[in-house]
C-alpha cells in the first residue's frame, strides 16, 4: 500500500493507543507502531494539528512528550456525537459509498445510525440530497479477500486473461487497491512478469491466499491508468490543499502550477465518472476545459444542492 495509506493507519492507531496507555514510552510506542523514534516524533507533531482551519495546536487532540513519555489530552467535545448539517452528512454519506464494496452489511447499519442523529429538520433535506449524489460503485467478490491480503501482508496466486492473451497463472505480492473510472485495479509485485503491475480485478479467476509472507517496499504506489496525456480529454485543476493526493496518483501526468495546485488531463469519455470524481474533491477541484464538462458537473453540483 502506498506510504499516504500506511501513515494514515499508523495516525489512527496512535491516538487511542496512547489514550489507553497515558505514559508509554517513546521506545515502546516505536515499537509498537514499527517506526524508527524520529519518524515517531515527526508524527506526534502532525497530530497537533490536527482541528478546524487555521489548525490550531490542541484544537482537538492535544498529545505531548514528557520525559521521554507520551500523553494524549482529547477535546471534550469529542465525548458526544458531532450535530451535523444536511450537507455534511450528506457528504459524508457519499464518502461512505466510496468503501461499501469492502465493507459488507456494517456500512448499511453505520448509514442508519448517521441518519437518525440528524436534527429532524436536518432528516429530510440529507435524503433528499443523498439521493441525488450516485457515488455507489459496483465491486468484484475479490475484493474482500485481496484487502485481508493486503493488511496480511500475503502473496495471492490468480488466472489472469491479458487482452488478447489466454488467461495465464501469476503469482503476485499485493500492494494496494484501487477504483478509478469506475474499475477495481490491484497493484502489486509479479512473480511472473518479475515487475510491478496493475491488474484489473474483473479479469481475475481462481483468486486464493498463500502462506507466502513479504514486506512491501516504501515506495510501493500505484500509477492510475490515464490514457490522456495529450492536448484531448478534460483539464482538471487542483488546488494546492489536494495536489499531493492528485501528484501520488498520477505522477508525472499532473503538472504543477505556479500556486501549488496541479492540473490533470483525463480522458472524458463517460461524463457519469468524471462528475462524480470532481464533486469528491468539494471545491478542491475544477473543470478547466472543455466547456461541456464543464457545464455537466456544474448542472450536477447545482443539482445536488437543489438549485
Amino acid at each position: 500500500m502506498s506510504t499516504v495509506h500506511e501513515r494514515l493507519r499508523r495516525l489512527l492507531f496512535l491516538v487511542p493507543y496512547v489514550s489507553k496507555h497515558p505514559g508509554v514510552s517513546v521506545e515502546d510506542l516505536s515499537k509498537a507502531l514499527n517506526v524508527k523514534r524520529e519518524d515517531l516524533l515527526e508524527e506526534l507533531d502532525l497530530l497537533t494539528c490536527v482541528g478546524r482551519p487555521p489548525f490550531n495546536p490542541d484544537d482537538y487532540v492535544d498529545i505531548y512528550v514528557d520525559n521521554d513519555r507520551v500523553y494524549v489530552d482529547l477535546d471534550q467535545r469529542l465525548s458526544r456525537p458531532p450535530r451535523l448539517t444536511a450537507g455534511e452528512a450528506a457528504a459524508l454519506a457519499a464518502a461512505a459509498e466510496l468503501l461499501r464494496p469492502g465493507s459488507g452489511d456494517a456500512l448499511q447499519g453505520a448509514l442508519q445510525k448517521l441518519e437518525r442523529i440528524l436534527p429532524a429538520g436536518a432528516r429530510e433535506r440529507y435524503r433528499e440530497m443523498h439521493r441525488k449524489i450516485d457515488a455507489s460503485t459496483d465491486a468484484p467478490q475479490s475484493l474482500g479477500p485481496l484487502t485481508r491480503a493486503i493488511l496480511e501482508r500475503r502473496e495471492v496466486t490468480f488466472d489472469y486473461a491479458s487482452p488478447g492473451r489466454a488467461s495465464e497463472p501469476r503469482q503476485v505480492r499485493p500492494y494496494e487497491l484501487l477504483s478509478h473510472r469506475g474499475q477495481w485495479y490491484l497493484q502489486g509485485y509479479c512473480h511472473t512478469r518479475q515487475d510491478s503491475r496493475l491488474f484489473r480485478l474483473d479479469r481475475m479467476e481462481n483468486l486464493a491466499l498463500t502462506d507466502t509472507l513479504f514486506q512491501p517496499p516504501a515506495d510501493a504506489r500505484a500509477a492510475v491508468p490515464n490514457p490522456a496525456r495529450s492536448e484531448a480529454g478534460v483539464r482538471v485543476r487542483f488546488s494546492k490543499l489536494v495536489a499531493p493526493y492528485v501528484r501520488e496518483r498520477f505522477g508525472s501526468d499532473a503538472r504543477l502550477l505556479a500556486d501549488g495546485g496541479v492540473e490533470v488531463r483525463v480522458a472524458g469519455d463517460s461524463e457519469r465518472w468524471l462528475i462524480q470524481w470532481v464533486l469528491s474533491f468539494g471545491g478542491e477541484a475544477e473543470v478547466v476545459e472543455p466547456a461541456s464538462a464543464r457545464a455537466a458537473v456544474a448542472r450536477a453540483a447545482q443539482a445536488s444542492l437543489g438549485f
